[in-house]
């Protein structure tokens, strides 16, 4: 099950909008709104999976909106629905599920929606790792990668970085092999944290994620596998350059 947040100022739309939404299985409509304020309190109280919303609120627009909760929530998937084609480079930089412009397709929005649920649902198993002499738990959805260094392994993920004496090859046996990708010998990526590729040499790509100042390496003998799971589990383009 995921929550949902809604907001919309046109009220016929709203309505609508709800009305489809809910019908959605696993999916949970916790809030509606029409103005950008009561969507932010509302976000932050909530902390929901997914907010669906217009960029044009009053008080505070859909833009305002996730600038201000995208680092406290960097899980919360967003999904903008709006009459306005020029704001989708700000759209791409807030890492949104989706931009959506009106007259709405409920055809796209219903997919993007079932994406984000097998995110979820995917990602909620928690693993044990080692962590010197304690045991750590975590959530696999908050991992972004996982690298190999002198016979260490460094996880990076949404609320911290650590390092684990778990090896790489113990680590890959723990997880979904449906989200995760072991892109060398010495990295593991969760897939749905991906957000673009390019060409650093002749044998490396550098992977960049969402929400995360790090890159992690996928081997050129890859690519072609990386680039397909890519498009299978994302449903959607992924910004690659193999050149």
């Amino acid at each position: 099950m995921i929550r949902a947040i809604i907001a919309e100022d046109e009220d016929s739309l709203r309505r609508e909008i709800s009305r489809k939404v809910m019908g959605i299985s696993d999916v949970k409509v916790e809030y509606i709104t029409n103005e950008g304020k009561d969507l932010l309190n509302a976000i932050l109280k909530v902390k929901p999976e997914l907010a669906i919303l217009d960029i044009k609120l009053p008080e505070m627009t859909g833009l305002e909106v996730v600038k201000n909760i995208r680092d406290l929530l960097p899980n919360t998937e967003i999904i903008f629905i709006t009459s306005y084609e020029e704001y989708i480079k700000d759209a791409v930089r807030l890492y949104a599920a989706d931009y959506i412009i009106k007259p709405i397709n409920y055809e796209r929005l219903f997919n993007t929606i079932e994406r984000i649920k097998r995110k979820f649902n995917d990602s909620s198993n928690i693993i044990e790792v080692r962590c010197g002499d304690d045991i750590k738990l975590i959530n696999a959805n908050d991992i972004y990668f996982i690298e190999a260094n002198r016979k260490k392994t460094f996880f990076y993920t949404t609320y911290e970085d650590f390092l684990s004496n778990t090896s790489l090859s113990d680590v890959y046996k723990l997880l979904n092999k449906k989200i995760f990708f072991k892109t060398s010998r010495s990295y593991i990526v969760n897939l749905y944290k991906v957000y673009s590729i390019k060409s650093v040499n002749r044998t490396s790509l550098e992977i960049s994620f969402r929400n995360k100042n790090k890159k992690a390496y996928l081997s050129k003998k890859l690519y072609y596998e990386f680039r397909n799971r890519l498009k299978d589990i994302l449903n959607q383009p992924v910004e690659m350059k193999a050149n």
